[in-house]
């Protein structure tokens, strides 16, 4: 977690906003999330009988503290995020759990 902690520091020297220190964590995160969940769909013999609006979820939810940058849309987003995480976690799911866990942090260390 040190490592992690010095990677905040310097975004929030890059962005000069604190607060958002941590939603940028977690979507550098979601990314990479995504980019792995892109891997195992393409992997997919018929990509047409995918649940794609459940899959989208995490495209939606991730960077929405960024662009409303409000403690209780990082609070809902995590708990979406949490929500979505245990309902894939068989599949994909498990791909986002770090950025799950970033989420959180984010809610709770970031003041409004």
């Amino acid at each position: 977690m040190g490592r992690l902690t010095v990677a905040c520091a310097r975004v929030r020297t890059w962005s000069g906003d604190a607060r958002l220190s941590w939603s940028l964590a977690a979507l550098v995160a979601g990314a990479f999330g995504a980019a792995c969940a892109g891997v195992v769909i393409a992997a997919q013999s018929d990509p047409s009988s995918l649940n794609w609006p459940l899959i989208l979820v995490p495209a939606v939810v991730v960077p929405l503290p960024l662009l409303v940058p409000v403690r209780t849309v990082r609070v809902g987003a995590a708990v979406v995020m949490a929500g979505w995480c245990w309902l894939c976690g068989f599949s994909i799911g498990l791909f986002f759990v770090p950025c799950l866990l970033l989420m959180i942090l984010a809610a709770k260390r970031e003041d409004a």
